[in-house]
């Protein structure tokens, strides 16, 4: 059952009304204190285990002032992000995925992005990750010589959300502001190291034994399409095909079965997308599969097909599902980028939004988006290339064939100097996408070199940080809501995908442990590094919180040479306010701002 945000916040206050109730009426234990919907538990067991782990505050010391400097970066971070996303969405409310308030909570099957199959491994990081901070907290108490008066655990309503470690109120005032930030800093310090470690592990030995699976990788199937009808489904790995004219043999390995399954695909050519920028009418009726597709008059069904009869002629006669048919140029269709390659040859020429087909470029005919990046990638910047492509002439309502010379610059983004024309294609021919078989692939080999397996693993190569590709990795859970060219997300090795990949050498029989080991790194990361994150918040009761008043402190000392608490409590209680709002608005404004 869906519930609206006003309910679910509706609830929470009706709850936390409740609680102050029992409270009053001493029906709740006192080591249970409560604000609101927070409730803290405490205990003073784990006192002495502290203070044996603090033994060598000479190094505690060192890991602190390292603690301090990535706390402070991390803590102008947050404050800067958090406010650029509150106008970010002020400006724009269109809700996403993301933005959805369950999906701020890291609770398997709430989070859509966090699935019940790795709830245990989640459960794990999680538990690592309060262990590792509050004891970090706990440490620098000591090595400060501040009391520790309680530990305990933080509730969010029944929801565990932290641990704490409460320190003695008069004993941590008469610790230096120092040591108090390096205390403050202790536990998302140890957060961060944590997740590191996590994931050189994974990037290294781990992933490291894990291979791609023969064969394509099934992410899923379109409705009607012809794998569909020869009853292949999401999850299968197509291992083999025996090609005929029209009439495919695929064998498929699906995940609960040892064997290899055999069936038949009659291929038939299917739309699956359409530019409204293209040459082609656009018609919402020729989407999809069952419609014929008729080229100079002849039946197509396959994609080869169809190129085969395009080959040679620039322009053809189109008709798509009985729909009249078009005279339209096939080719690839594109736009062009300002201040480009292409636009600088002839500004006045160019709109910085026209759509023109491009046929063939020094002679080599370009029937699609792919063939025009192929060409690309293989091209040097500096040489001069002759476009033959069709042009929309808006006064006769027709496209017009035109040349150009253009001198390719040097690609922004390409890493092996590749030419750069200055255009942006759209996907399939003159903008139509075809489709003659319904697999959408699952991008099995991209996930793994990210993590560091595969042949030529990503963490294998030494133009890509450590930094660049950890941040890369823990894109992975919600990539489809932050990347348009990515359609699945990656929860870690399941049994959704397990199928794709395999473990070789003397680990293959115990391929689930690898399987099993290397989802509790990712996630005890991924959980680690969102935690020391979300810690170095800018307000109170969190460490970004207390940090940000120490140092407004000592600030306000060293100009006035007093203490002015006034001060301070206005600055560091303005800051929350801001930051609250923030948070506020980046999670429940694009639901009330869209209506």
């Amino acid at each position: 059952m869906e519930y609206s945000i006003w309910t679910i916040l509706w609830g929470i206050l009706v709850y936390s009304i409740l609680i102050r109730w029992l409270e009053q009426k001493g029906i709740v234990p006192k080591y249970i204190k409560s604000q609101g919907p927070i409730h803290t538990l405490h205990t003073e067991k784990g006192r002495k285990l502290l203070e044996k782990l603090a033994a060598p505050r000479g190094l505690w010391r060192i890991w602190g002032n390292i603690g301090v400097i990535v706390a402070s970066l991390v803590m102008v971070a947050t404050f800067v992000l958090l406010i650029s996303s509150a106008f970010m969405v002020i400006q724009n409310p269109t809700p996403t995925a993301l933005s959805q308030p369950r999906n701020v909570l890291i609770i398997p099957g709430v989070n859509e992005f966090l699935p019940w199959k790795v709830a245990l491994e989640i459960f794990l990081g999680l538990i690592i990750g309060l262990v590792v901070h509050e004891g970090g907290h706990g440490i620098m108490c000591r090595v400060e010589k501040i009391k520790v008066k309680t530990m305990g655990l933080a509730l969010f309503t029944i929801l565990p959300i932290g641990a704490f470690v409460e320190p003695d109120d008069n004993s941590r005032k008469r610790a230096s502001r120092t040591g108090q930030i390096r205390m403050f800093s202790g536990g998302v310090a140890n957060n961060f190291l944590v997740a590191m470690v996590c994931f050189l592990l994974l990037f290294g030995p781990v992933s490291g034994g894990i291979g791609l699976g023969d064969g394509i990788a099934v992410g899923g199937i379109l409705p009607g399409s012809p794998a569909e009808q020869a009853g292949i489904i999401e999850g299968d790995r197509v291992v083999g095909v025996e090609k005929g004219e029209m009439v495919e043999i695929w064998e498929v390995k699906r995940g609960d079965s040892d064997g290899v399954l055999r069936t038949t695909m009659d291929r038939e050519i299917g739309i699956i997308g359409m530019s409204e920028e293209g040459p082609y009418k656009y018609r919402e009726s020729v989407i999809g599969y069952g419609n014929d597709l008729l080229i100079e008059g002849a039946e197509v069904q396959t994609i080869s097909g169809l190129k085969e009869l395009i080959r040679t002629k620039d322009v053809v006669l189109v008709q798509i599902g009985g729909e009249e048919a078009q005279s339209i140029p096939m080719g690839a269709l594109v736009s062009l980028v300002q201040k480009g390659p292409w636009m600088e040859e002839d500004e006045t020429q160019w709109p910085p939004l026209g759509h023109i087909v491009v046929t063939n470029i020094n002679g080599v005919r370009v029937m699609d988006s792919e063939a025009l990046t192929d060409f690309l990638k293989e091209s040097t910047p500096g040489v001069v290339v002759e476009i033959k492509y069709y042009e929309f002439l808006e006064s006769e309502n027709r496209w017009g064939k035109s040349e150009q010379k253009v001198q390719l610059g040097k690609h922004p983004d390409s890493q092996n100097g590749s030419g750069f024309l200055g255009v942006i294609s759209s996907e399939g021919i003159s903008g139509i996408e075809f489709d003659d078989i319904g697999i959408v692939e699952y991008p099995a080999e991209t996930y793994l070199q990210i993590l560091g397996g595969g042949d030529k693993g990503m963490a294998n190569n030494e133009q890509v940080s450590f930094g660049s590709r950890m941040m890369i990795a823990l894109q992975l859970p919600v990539l489809s809501a932050t990347s348009a060219n990515f359609s699945f997300n990656f929860a870690g090795f399941t049994a959704d995908n397990t199928n794709f990949y395999s473990v070789g050498g003397s680990l293959e029989k115990v391929d689930w442990a690898v399987f099993k080991l290397a989802n509790i790194l990712f996630w005890t990361g991924w959980i680690n590094f969102n935690l020391g994150l979300f810690n170095c918040i800018p307000t109170a009761p969190l460490d970004g919180g207390h940090i940000l008043r120490k140092y407004v402190e000592i600030v306000i000392q060293r100009i006035s040479k007093k203490e002015l608490p006034q001060i301070a409590n206005f600055v560091c209680r303005g800051v929350s306010v801001i930051m609250v709002m923030c948070l506020v608005v980046a999670i429940f404004g694009p639901s009330i701002f869209s209506g």
